[in-house]
């Protein structure tokens, strides 16, 4: 998973929100194919433990309404 050093400096991010590490992967897949930029925060030691190993994905600010669309569909969620 990418990090945050990878994000160029001119961009602001959000939080896309918290998946499973399966579809944390297919949610990068898909950003990367619409050229959102992303970075992802995995889980620490003891995160692992109380976030259930949540992967924390972080998208381009500006693009936040698509890479939540990407998402929803994705991780199957409905808002």
């Amino acid at each position: 998973m990418r990090g945050l050093e990878r994000v160029p400096p001119d961009v602001r991010t959000a939080h896309l929100g918290q998946f499973t590490p399966e579809h944390a992967d297919a949610i990068a897949e898909a950003l990367e194919e619409e050229r959102i930029v992303w970075w992802a925060k995995l889980p620490g030691f003891f995160s692992r433990i109380w976030e259930f190993g949540g992967v924390h994905v972080f998208v381009d600010r500006a693009k936040l309404e698509e890479a939540r669309a990407i998402a929803d569909r994705i991780a199957g969620r409905d808002r």
